[in-house]
Parts: structure tokens; sequence; C-alpha cells
């Protein structure tokens, strides 16, 4: 069983949070609730990807790879790095 199944959070399309916020609190949380969704997708995908490498489903990549490589040596994924910078 997987972590995120039967999750909406995975197929949820999010849109930007709007600009016209009066709180800058609620602005700056909407916004770091959306980066963390994509991240999340961002991150599932890419496992994904990984599982069908593993189960022979897919050809490797040098994407994959590079995930493979982070994995084994408890490294962060480049990709996470700047996408949350």
């Amino acid at each position: 069983m997987y972590i995120l199944q039967g999750s909406e959070l995975i197929s949820k399309r999010l849109s930007p949070p709007s600009e016209h916020v009066d709180s800058p609190v609620l602005e700056f949380v909407c916004l770091e609730r959306y980066n963390a969704v994509h991240l999340v997708q961002m991150v599932h995908a890419s496992l994904a990807e990984l599982n069908k490498v593993i189960r022979g489903n897919a050809l490797l990549s040098s994407d994959v790879q590079k995930l493979a490589s982070a994995l084994l040596k408890n490294e962060v994924w480049s990709f996470c790095l700047h996408a949350w910078s």
C-alpha cells in the first residue's frame, strides 16, 4: 500500500494563490501550501517513475538514475532543492 494511495492530494489541481488577500500572513500561508502540494506531487511522480523502472515497465532515464543514486546516498534530490527554493 502506498502512503498517499487514495489521497486526492496527488491529483489535486491547485491554482497559484491570488495576490488579492488582505492579510500578508494568510497570503504567506496560502503560497506555502501551494508550494508544498506542488512539491509532494513532484516527489510522487518521480517515485512512481522509479517504481516503473524497478518493476521493468519503463526504461531507465538519466533523471530516474539520478533520483535512485540520491536515494541510495541518503541525499536530497536536486530537483527538490530547486523546487523549494
